[in-house]
């Protein structure tokens, strides 16, 4: 769609399209198990972008500690965070030195800073021109960024319709600040809090926002005894980097799985330990209910204290070679597709081509789903 058919749907008044249900969708975000994704979904429609995200950033280091979006990819997002792409972005390293205001066009900012070679390539790959871009919230520490793509073909943002995002912006402004301050009853957290406390084993729970706001007493006491994991500012943290993005990549899968149609599969991530076992963490969705708006419940098994399945074992019950088994097993391990390759003396294109047998074999289609899965079926 050229941008010109764009603009023949602004009155002159500058008013979005369906103005009134975008405002309406904006605050029942508050109620909703998908956060703001519907909002943003719609919001992408009505301002004819590709695009959007509602980020939660720490400044320093830089780093996205939550997310929503609409009409990213799953490759992009874990191809973001790899590669660190948040220290290359033009938009946000100039938003976190802003204060809230109003929504700017992203071009004068590519204009007098090249983001990098990669995140050009991305850009050009996916036809990117522009991003409208708003300073939601800010602190010392942190903002919160709204985002709105679009590509070549959409044309550059002009200046009415800027004013028409505007519109928004108060109601943007004092809906994040309710989601940030929003607390259950107390006694629908008394209630929450007594079932977290049957589950055996260590166990937290994450609001939509991606906040610790329960944890049983296996919880707190693994913490208490864990260098590997922490909670701050109620957020875990881990000391390992490659760790912490994959423990991201998890919460934002599981949350996203939530919206859609397709039935939701817990997502496990291995957390090696110096000297030590690993950890294995469980993501599973929890679904909007009268005791919380959405969320994800997080178990913790300390692998010395159960057995995990053996290669034999696994092969036998997935009906997979001996090799593919092999390759699960140092998966359940907490080993990378790069150790693994060092340690099988392959390289690392054939255990991916392993990998991708097993996903066919056991109907996975994440590494993380696979693990979860084999665990379910076999941890002992």
């Amino acid at each position: 769609m050229e941008s010109q058919s764009l603009h023949g749907t602004f009155s002159h008044q500058e008013v979005l399209p369906e103005e009134s249900e975008l405002i309406r969708c904006l605050y029942e975000s508050l109620q909703n198990q998908s956060g703001f994704h519907d909002f943003l979904a719609m919001l992408t429609t009505a301002i004819n972008g590709c695009a959007a995200q509602l980020s939660f950033i720490r400044k320093a280091p830089r780093a996205i500690e939550h997310i929503w979006h609409a009409g990213l990819p799953d490759e992009f997002l874990a191809w973001y965070l790899d590669n660190n792409m948040i220290a290359h972005d033009a938009v946000t390293n100039h938003a976190v030195t802003q204060p809230p205001g109003e929504f700017h066009s992203a071009l004068p900012l590519v204009e007098h800073g090249a983001p990098g070679d990669d995140y050009d390539r991305w850009e050009a790959d996916h036809s990117m021109l522009d991003s409208a871009w708003l300073v939601v919230d800010a602190s010392d520490t942190h903002i919160v960024l709204l985002t709105v793509q679009r590509t070549v073909a959409q044309g550059p943002y002009e200046q009415r319709e800027l004013a028409a995002l505007n519109r928004l912006v108060p109601f943007v402004r004092q809906t994040i600040g309710l989601a940030q301050t929003f607390h259950q009853h107390p006694s629908a957290e008394q209630s929450l809090s007594a079932i977290v406390e049957l589950i055996s084993e260590a166990a937290f729970v994450l609001n939509n926002q991606g906040l610790v706001v329960l944890a049983n007493l296996r919880g707190d006491e693994l913490m208490e005894r864990e260098p590997c994991l922490a909670i701050r500012n109620q957020r875990f943290c881990f000391q390992s980097e490659v760790v912490q993005k994959a423990f991201f990549r998890a919460i934002t899968s599981v949350s996203d799985a939530a919206t859609g149609e397709e039935p939701v599969r817990p997502e496990t991530l291995i957390v090696g330990r110096e000297l030590e076992a690993p950890l294995a963490m469980t993501f599973r969705p929890l679904g909007h209910n009268e005791l919380l708006t959405g969320g994800v419940l997080i178990t913790v098994i300390n692998s010395e204290s159960r057995v995990f399945p053996s290669a034999a074992e696994i092969a036998e019950y997935f009906l997979l070679s001996p090799v593919e088994a092999e390759v699960c097993e140092d998966l359940v391990t907490g080993l990378s597709l790069k150790d693994i390759a060092a340690k099988r003396h392959k390289s690392e294109a054939t255990i991916r081509s392993y990998l991708k047998q097993i996903f066919h074999k056991t109907g996975q289609s994440r590494q993380g789903q696979l693990i979860s899965t084999v665990l379910s079926a076999l941890l002992r």
